[in-house]
């Protein structure tokens, strides 16, 4: 049923617009809903400094509303991904628990990223994510009996970018030394284009000399996405 509102309310409604109140300010004084206000005093009219004031105070009011706005999103969206990162997370454990499953994941990651047989008849996986790379090359470690000595990676790199730096950053983080690094050459595409991201690392490429691993990771994810449905 809707609220029914005293002559004196709606006088004094009509008295702050009088004085050049905005409906929101109204509003947030008498606990009225906008909508309800301007049917009461939508006769009154204002001059033009009061219709000034009125814009500023909107403007002014933008103002500060939206940085609250933002944060409020942001903080909503955080608490959306943390709800759902904690849904997911039993999921980390599969993959390190059963080797078999390991190889699965390799499999469907190698689909994705790597190169075919026999386009290419040796393992060569690449990306610019380093978590990625770390997880691939260090679940292909676990699920499989790798020969170190097979291993090199190289870097896909932009001009501007320090190549020892790059070889360093990606031999720590794989555990390949630096001396089995293949030489690479930066992008001349990316001259005088500096690199926009501080954290790009260019992509590496982790090589494995063995035709026979590439070709099974590559058969474990056609049959994980050909023979299920």
């Amino acid at each position: 049923m809707p609220k029914i509102y005293t002559k004196k309310v709606k006088q004094k409604v009509r008295n702050l617009r009088g004085q050049g109140w905005s409906l929101g300010e109204i509003g947030l004084k008498i606990r009225i809903p906008k909508n309800t206000l301007s049917g009461w005093v939508k006769d009154i009219k204002l001059s033009e400094k009061q219709k000034e004031r009125i814009r500023q105070k909107i403007i002014s009011s933008g103002a500060i509303g939206r940085p609250l706005a933002v944060k409020t999103n942001r903080e909503k969206m955080e608490k959306w991904k943390e709800r759902i990162k904690a849904r997911v997370k039993h999921f980390g454990k599969y993959a390190l628990n059963n080797p078999e499953t390991g190889k699965l994941i390799c499999g469907l990651l190698y689909l994705c990223e790597g190169a075919k047989y026999p386009a290419s008849r040796f393992l060569h996986f690449g990306n610019s994510e380093s978590g990625i790379i770390y997880f691939f090359i260090n679940l292909l470690r676990k699920s499989y009996s790798i020969d170190e000595n097979k291993l090199r990676f190289s870097i896909s790199y932009r001009y501007d970018q320090n190549y020892e730096d790059l070889k360093n950053y990606w031999s720590n983080l794989i555990g390949v030394p630096k001396s089995k690094c293949l030489n690479s050459k930066p992008d001349t595409r990316t001259k005088g284009k500096p690199t926009q991201k501080k954290d790009y690392k260019g992509i590496c490429r982790i090589i494995y000399y063995d035709t026979s691993l590439q070709f099974e990771l590559q058969s474990i994810g056609d049959t994980i996405i050909k023979g299920r449905f």
